[in-house]
């Protein structure tokens, strides 16, 4: 968690555009945070309220100073004016019961109703919805006049991966607030100082560009555990002839390390993917360089874009990687229809 504004790495135009907006009194309604994993939206949304909340400074210093009560209770989240909810770990989809309260007591408690009660000890309210990316329609339909017409005293944050993955009817309610993906220098200095992985630039590098800006998915790929596999998974992948067995055991024994839980699973197929499709722009980047373009590799790496996807519409895990195994040794692209489109 970072302390203060000078902390934050990366996406440094944050702390003026919100300052001014704080200091010109337009700071307020409803804002979607969408970026890749990891660049620090919930930091960022957590900074924001310690602002907002501070005892000391007044928000328009954009100094929070982290050690007053308020401060100190939106780090535990245990301050009364700030409502902070995410998606239970043993659950696919953020509760309606969350958002509006359980049947017995709709609308008696809950995200929706919290954020409509008067500020208990401060000016301001502060909402943080974690996980937006977890809305399923119902509970996306609850949240739409509570983000449409917020209270005046209070700021509603949603953090999400992508515009995309939102409904239209959120997006259109929420100011959007874009984090760019980190730049080579800033993936090093939060992996390595914030993280405390000793591991060279170069190599944080190329795991920043496989998990295609996913720091916790790099943080993954950083493991010696994952170094093992990837190179066992290049290797059978960068062979003249890829033996579709072999590719096919490589993977099942990684997803099967995963343990039984099916998200963890496809975690970690959704890493093994994203080394192929690394590991297939490097080769187009090669054979481009050299004048060699191989068609082959084109389709190699348009299957494993389309397997990710594949993965994403929850497709059988097991299914996936016997189709992509056999698809990668036969040089197709794999386009069975609709579902890899």
């Amino acid at each position: 968690m970072i302390a203060n504004w000078n902390d934050l790495i990366g996406n440094r135009h944050l702390e003026q555009w919100f300052g001014n907006s704080i200091r010109q009194q337009r700071f307020g309604g409803s804002f979607l945070l969408v970026g890749p994993p990891g660049v620090g939206k919930r930091s960022v949304a957590t900074l924001l309220a310690r602002t907002m909340l501070c005892n000391r400074n007044p928000p328009e210093s954009m100094q929070p100073c982290g050690t007053c009560e308020a401060c100190v209770q939106v780090d535990a989240e245990t301050h009364p004016d700030l409502i902070r909810i995410r998606k239970p770990k043993d659950k696919t989809v953020i509760p309606v019961d969350l958002l509006i309260g359980r049947p017995e007591v709709r609308m008696q408690e809950g995200f929706c109703r919290d954020v409509r009660l008067s500020p208990y000890c401060g000016r301001r309210k502060v909402a943080i919805l974690e996980d937006a990316d977890f809305l399923n329609e119902e509970g996306a339909n609850c949240l739409l006049k509570t983000l449409e017409e917020p209270p005046s005293d209070a700021v509603i944050m949603l953090v999400g991966t992508s515009e995309q993955k939102q409904l239209p009817t959120i997006r259109s309610r929420c100011q959007v607030i874009r984090f760019a993906p980190l730049n080579a220098d800033e993936a090093t200095r939060l992996i390595r100082d914030v993280h405390q992985i000793p591991a060279e630039p170069a190599e944080i590098s190329q795991a920043v560009e496989i998990a295609g800006g996913d720091v916790p998915a790099a943080l993954r790929l950083l493991s010696d555990e994952s170094r093992r596999f990837r190179d066992a998974l290049i290797g059978a992948l960068a062979s003249p002839f890829p033996d579709p067995i072999a590719i096919r055991r490589i993977v099942t024994t990684r997803v099967d390390e995963a343990g039984k839980e099916a998200p963890k699973k496809r975690a970690v197929l959704r890493d093994v993917f994203s080394m192929a499709i690394g590991h297939y722009r490097k080769t187009m980047r090669e054979e481009a360089f050299a004048a060699a373009p191989r068609p082959i590799t084109l389709a190699r790496l348009d299957r494993s874009v389309r397997a990710l996807r594949e993965l994403e519409r929850m497709a059988n895990v097991s299914t996936l990687i016997d189709c992509y195994a056999a698809d990668i040794a036969a040089g197709q692209t794999g386009d069975r229809g609709e579902i890899g489109s």
